[in-house]
Formats: C-alpha cells, structure tokens, sequence
C-alpha cells in the first residue's frame, strides 16, 4: 500500500509535464500578486517548500505563473521530487487562482489571498480522491521575496 501511496504522490508532483492549464474570468487591475511568492506547504512530515512567480498580465487579462516545489516527504511517508511548471493565472475579487490537471485528470487549483502587506495566505485544493493519510487541501503562507 505505502507503494502505491508514493506513486500517487509521485503522479501528483510530476504535473508540470502534462499540466492542462486554466483559469477563472472577471479581472481586475490591481497588480499586488505580481512577483515572486515562497514559502512551505504543510504536506506531511517535511513540508514542502514553494516558490510562484506571477508575471505581469497580458492582452489576455492572465498573468504567467511558474509555481515550483522542492523535495519534501509525502503524508504517507513517499519522497516528492522537486519540479516547476507554467500556468496562466488570474485575479477576481482580490484572490489571485490558478489550476491544472494532471494525467489522470485530477484537477488541482492554487489560491493567494492577501493577508497582510507582502504576505498572502495561500491554500492548494484537489479535487477526487485521497488516498489514505492526505489531505484534499494544504495551507501556507507565502511571503513576498
């Protein structure tokens, strides 16, 4: 079962090579999430630190945004190996979101919500399954670098 669980969680970190990248409508123009964003998921013993990069907004109305992880330990005790991906993201009513899906199709979305000056509290959902010992969701904050 513990097999299972890391390739789970290996399918899991490994999404920036299948990602289907999305977002939500209804923008607006405050550019306060642009920059660079870090800071640790709590996701199991170790942690996982997390680095968002959120670019300026194109013609679009989306911002690019490089989310990168490093290595941590998974809730079922699985190595998660470090990796970065793209997506385009968006702002709507002063939470910036972006998500993906994976190559099982399990989507995954990333929300910053300003908590403080240069600090936001960010929350990573995904949707299906858990397998035993993980959680739907994980907090942090993450601090503007």
């Amino acid at each position: 079962m513990n097999r299972k669980a890391f390739v789970v969680a290996v399918i899991i970190a490994a999404m920036s090579s299948a990602g289907v990248a999305g977002s939500a409508d209804n923008t607006t123009d405050n550019p306060y999430f642009e920059g660079v964003w870090s800071g640790t998921w709590d996701m199991g013993q170790a942690g996982v630190d997390v680095t968002i990069t959120i670019g300026q907004k194109n013609e679009k109305g989306a911002n690019k945004t490089t989310y990168a992880y490093g290595w941590g330990k998974s809730g079922t005790g699985g190595t998660i190996p470090p990796g970065s991906f793209v997506v385009y993201g968006r702002e709507r009513e002063g939470v910036f979101g972006f998500w993906w899906k994976d190559k099982l199709g399990t989507k995954t979305t990333v929300t910053l919500k300003k908590y403080k000056e240069d600090v936001v509290k960010a929350r990573y959902d995904r949707e299906g399954q858990s397998i035993s010992n993980q959680r739907p969701y994980y907090d942090a904050i993450l601090n503007r670098k």
